[in-house]
This record gives structure tokens, sequence and C-alpha cells, in this order.
């Protein structure tokens, strides 16, 4: 059976009373989940500036410094600038599970190095991040010798959570509940394989279309003379029960 255009919102119309539960319950699922299951998650950023030594010329400062920003970020992710975060927040963590939670941003024409924290509570992912900036300013100098580097921007505390989000996830799941509801409903179509029509019966056994015949009706006179019939032979077999042949008292 082949669907146009037509015949899909035809579909769609018959079948609109399961596509519309299938949508509720796949958009209330959707919003229960986000607002009572999911855990909330917070993203606090501290910013870390790379400056160059005042002896080099400033094209060479920023060259130097954009070389050195990639190095910089790994630093900041290490084990031993995570250890001394643990240790310093008193964190009840270690340093390899403190770090999947941390990530930097670094790019390659910038200067500026930057410390993503996500946590479930606001005031822990903001303390994380300016932990990470204060111990990286604090052993830059031990690492590399150097002392180029700013703690340009401080974390703030979020006030919204960066996940999960609600609406968005209810949005999703309207269109895709819209869609499989869709896809179902042309399934279980095509499973039945019902034939509505001429049309249907010549795209299945690709033969040629001669005639059709119109639907029947049944003939009401039929009965009726069948009703008459039946009646004039009861009262034709009543009459001949009466029957008195003359000269005699019997009835025939």
């Amino acid at each position: 059976m082949e669907f146009e255009l037509g015949s899909i919102l035809k579909l769609v119309k018959r079948r609109l009373l399961f596509i519309i539960v299938l949508c509720i319950a796949a958009v209330g699922l959707a919003g229960s989940v986000s607002y009572y299951v999911l855990q909330p998650k917070y993203e606090a950023t501290a910013s870390i500036l790379i400056q160059g030594d005042r002896q080099q010329k400033a094209i060479n400062d920023i060259m130097a410094g954009q070389k050195l920003v990639t190095t910089y970020g790994e630093i900041i992710r290490s084990s031993r600038i995570a250890e001394e975060v643990v240790r310093t927040l008193q964190l009840k963590m270690t340093a390899e599970e403190l770090l999947k939670n941390v990530k930097t941003r670094t790019n390659s024409e910038s200067l500026v190095t930057t410390v993503i924290v996500t946590n479930s509570k606001a005031q822990r992912a903001t303390d994380i991040a300016n932990g990470f900036g204060e111990a990286f300013n604090a052993n830059i100098q031990s690492i590399m010798g150097v002392e180029n580097v700013v703690f340009l921007d401080r974390a703030k505390v979020p006030s919204d959570p960066v996940s999960p989000k609600p609406v968005f996830n209810m949005a999703v799941a309207f269109g895709l509940a819209l869609i499989t509801g869709i896809a179902i409903s042309i399934l279980r179509e095509l499973m039945e394989k019902p034939v509505r029509s001429a049309k249907d019966i010549q795209l299945d056994l690709q033969l040629p279309l001669l005639g059709t015949v119109g639907k029947l009706k049944p003939r009401k006179r039929r009965n009726k003379a069948k009703t008459k019939s039946a009646e004039g032979a009861t009262s034709y077999e009543e009459e001949n029960a009466n029957i008195i042949l003359p000269g005699t008292t019997e009835v025939i």
C-alpha cells in the first residue's frame, strides 16, 4: 500500500486518540523525571590569564603565550592540582573522582584558560572552580618556573542549573512520541492490509481494473411475497381442514 500525504493525514485522523494519549504520556513522563528524579547540576567557571615577560617584545609574548595555553590547560587538570584542591576544601572524594567533573576550555587565539566545574550544589561548584584557579596559580612557578599567570575572573555562584532542562526534555519527548505514534499507526495499517477501495485491490494485485460492482441492497419485496404466500398457504390449509362431505358428519 502506498502512502501519500492525503492518506497519511487520514490515517492520523483515524488514530488521533492513540497519538494524543501517547504524546501526553511521554510529556508527563519526561516532566516527572526531569523535576523529581534527575538531580540538578550547576556549572561554575573561573578564568586564568597568561601574561608575557615584560622584557620580551609584545608580539613574542602573544605567540609564546598561545603555545602555552594548551599546556597550562593540561596542568590545571593534573592530579597534583586536583589533590591540592581536595586537601584545601576537605572534599570527601579522590582526585580522580574530582577530575571527572572538571574540564578546561582553551583557545589558540586567546591567552585565557577557563576552568569549568560541574556539581550538584551551586556553592560547591563555585568553591571547586576557584580552588583550581588558586592551586594552579600557586604551583605554576614550581612546575614551570614562570610567574606569568594571573587569576583573571573568580567563579560566581550560579543561580540556575545547567541540567536537567525540563522544558527542553518535554519538547523532545513530545516530538519523539508524535513521530512514534505516526510510525506505529502506519505499521499497523500495513500489517492489517485493509481493502477500502478498488484502487487498493489494483495496487495489491498489480492488475488492471476492468470495472466495479456497486453495493447490493437486499430486496424487501421478496420477504413480503414470501409472507403473503405463507399466509395464503396457511388459510388454504385451514379451509380444507374444515370441509364436510354431504351425507356425513365427519370433518375432513
